[in-house]
């Protein structure tokens, strides 16, 4: 019996391993991924949420094996991956990026805030990108 040299490879989240045989060539075959960690998933997801015009507003997010990085979008904008987010002086990220926690406070909400909101984590090491939606309703009082 004798050793062969083997390149591992891994190419968008596939792992593959090329062989060198003698008198063959190099020959492909894709290997099952191993498990080194678990994938990323949400601990606790946003939901759907109606506050009083004025009030503060908490829309939390936290994942399990966080690997990929955390925004949060207003209506399909990105509002980035920073605790303070530019352009919106009343909007912060609270949390612990150790404890997987990123939840967007809203403070002195006002109509302007009634969106949809979308908690999202980007792909990385072997794991998929995930998000979760909630719906802000601002109720304003006469």
């Amino acid at each position: 019996m004798h050793h062969l040299p083997v390149v591992d490879i891994s190419v968008e989240e596939k792992r593959i391993a090329i062989v060198e045989q003698p008198l063959i060539g190099l020959i492909s075959m894709h290997l099952p991924l191993s498990c080194h960690g678990q994938q990323q998933k949400f601990r606790v997801t946003p939901h759907d949420l109606q506050v009083l015009e004025g009030a503060e507003a908490m829309l939390r997010c936290e994942v399990s094996n966080l690997a990929g990085a955390v925004q949060w979008t207003k209506d399909g904008f990105a509002l980035g991956f920073s605790a303070v987010i530019p352009g919106f002086p009343r909007y912060s990220v609270l949390g612990d990026r150790k404890q997987g926690a990123y939840n967007l406070r809203i403070s002195n909400a006002s109509i302007t805030d009634d969106a949809e909101y979308q908690c999202q984590v980007g792909p990385a090491r072997l794991n998929s990108a995930i998000r979760a939606n909630a719906k802000l309703t601002v109720i304003y009082i006469v």
